[in-house]
């Protein structure tokens, strides 16, 4: 029992000395939110200003509403996205595009809340930038 109990305080010792992580931060800020009229139309403003694919899906992913309201935001990165590989792409990358985005609805399905529906919708968009990451290269 003592090896136990010295065994998790040394791993909690470790943990807690390690070094943490810089993680990017939401960049909306009250001024934003001011201007925009809420925190979710600064978020919707965010996203739609980002210069690219990769830069619009991280906004959504640091910046996420947690609800069915990332369903709109999650279109927009969409929009940045699949137009990198889905019109290049064979039959075959679409198929398993597709197959992806019917996986991240499961989440929605399979459980029930609006929150379930933005993690949904935060699953295809991220799907979208993996394969504009992917595929978008090779043209």
């Amino acid at each position: 029992m003592r090896k136990k109990i010295s065994f998790v305080v040394l791993v909690a010792a470790n943990i807690a000395a390690a070094p943490t992580l810089a993680t990017e931060q939401c960049p909306i800020n009250d001024a934003a939110i001011a201007q925009a009229g809420g925190y979710a139309n600064a978020v919707e403003a965010a996203v739609k200003a980002a210069p690219d694919c990769e830069r619009a899906y991280k906004t959504l992913e640091i910046c996420q509403l947690g609800s069915s309201g990332d369903n709109a935001l999650s279109d927009i990165v969409r929009d940045k996205c699949e137009p990198l590989f889905l019109g290049k792409e064979s039959r075959g990358v679409k198929a398993a595009y597709k197959k992806k985005l019917t996986g991240c609805e499961r989440i929605a399905k399979q459980n029930e809340g609006t929150m379930y529906l933005g993690l949904a919708a935060v699953c295809q968009a991220r799907a979208a930038r993996d394969f504009a990451r992917k595929y978008a290269k090779a043209h």
